[in-house]
């Protein structure tokens, strides 16, 4: 059996350097490379659900800057940008950046881009971003071959902002024991290291990461009468063994975990978190043709996350907002006015607010009021609750 610390042993980052763009390099047809996680049909299921767990754990929001590391051809970044996150996509083989240039090229985005992709290039030691530069950093499956792990780590600590996450979807703690770790070992002195979070984080801790944590990964197959135990909740139910060794089994060949530098600070460019209570200064009002109804309001942010004000796109901005229905209930526009808060309003916050609102013209209206996170969710949607005012316009 090799060990992976022979191979380190014998051969200086340069080689490993070497070896992924030789990789690249000797690819004839791109396609299988482009087209992942949709390439082949035994593979495709664990890369979607791995791919799920990462972004669930990533705590994602549009417009936020993410690191792919390791990204090869792009195909992960290119995920990344339909969800209008700012990729740079980051990898040592030159060939497989010129492969994703062509991938976002051949097949644009859904919709158009938000940004332009950025391919960088890395030359195994220092990563060309300034300090706290990128709020998510995600690798998949491209850590075990990394030979220098401290240096890495501490440049992946660098350039994540305080707050954010880095998460890996990789191998695990026994993987150079698989006859294809110990296949590519032999025969291409490629690194297949093992995952063990405890090493990991001993490094990362240096590196000014400060906490870990990872995905409980099942795969097992239920009955119903399996599924019905457990959604009945009974205790006494013998399936707990079962699902244990199902855990242990799976965990022992694959690992999605996660690295966070300081607290983690949700914002509005996220649906997780938002939440306000909603004051209105009268409930009945009368205008008179062609004048604008005013009202003030209080806002409170009773949520986890931070309301943003402005932003470098629409995406997550808070705005106060109004449905607009007839006198009979009927509604006329979902979207019917908006307004601009003055300044972010950070958890526990509040302000006062005064607007203007248009009627449409004479007749009897009932405007809803609730805030929207401009491309990401009406608070209403998440739990909070509208507030509403009747007006007549004579």
């Amino acid at each position: 059996m090799i060990d992976p610390k022979d191979i380190l042993g014998r051969f200086p980052l340069e080689h490993f350097l070497e070896t992924a763009e030789r990789y690249f390099q000797t690819v004839s047809d791109p396609t299988p490379l482009m087209s992942k996680p949709f390439t082949y049909l035994n593979e495709t299921p664990e890369m979607l659900i791995n791919m799920g767990l990462l972004l669930s754990g990533l705590r994602l929001g549009k417009t936020m800057t993410v690191l792919d590391f390791g990204a090869g051809t792009c195909w992960l970044s290119r995920f990344l940008a339909q969800l209008h996150c700012q990729t740079i996509s980051f990898d040592v083989s030159k060939t497989a950046l010129d492969i994703g240039r062509r991938l976002f090229a051949e097949y644009p985005l859904i919709g158009g881009a938000l940004y332009e992709p950025v391919f960088l290039h890395f030359d195994g030691r220092r990563i060309e971003l300034a300090d706290e530069t990128v709020d998510r950093i995600v690798c998949f499956d491209a850590f075990h071959h990394v030979p220098n792990v401290d240096e890495v780590l501490a440049e992946l600590g660098r350039v994540l902002k305080t707050g954010g996450i880095a998460g890996f979807s990789e191998p695990g703690p026994h993987h150079s024991q698989t006859p294809a770790s110990q296949y590519e070992m032999a025969n291409h002195r490629v690194l297949e290291n093992d995952i063990r979070l405890g090493e990991i984080f001993a490094s990362a801790q240096k590196a000014g990461f400060t906490g870990i944590s990872c995905k409980m990964l099942c795969d097992k197959d239920l009955s119903l009468r399996d599924y019905e135990a457990i959604v009945s909740r009974d205790e006494k139910e013998p399936l707990k063994s079962e699902v244990w060794s199902n855990i242990v089994g799976t965990m022992s060949n694959k690992t999605v975990f996660f690295l966070h530098k300081g607290e983690y600070l949700p914002d509005s460019r996220s649906h997780v978190g938002l939440a306000h209570e909603l004051e209105v200064e009268g409930k009945i009002f009368v205008v008179r043709r062609g004048e604008k109804l005013g009202l003030t309001f209080r806002l409170a942010n009773t949520g986890t996350a931070a309301w943003l004000a402005t932003n470098t796109q629409i995406f997550g901005i808070v705005r106060l907002a109004s449905h607009i229905y007839d006198g009979t209930g009927k509604l006329i526009s979902v979207d019917h006015s908006r307004h601009d808060l003055p300044r972010m309003v950070r958890p526990g916050e509040s302000l006062s607010l005064s607007i203007e609102v248009p009627l449409p013209g004479p007749g009897s209206f009932r405007l809803a009021f609730d805030l929207v996170a401009e491309g990401v969710t009406w608070f209403e949607n998440v739990g909070s609750k509208p507030v509403t005012v009747e007006v007549e316009m004579r």
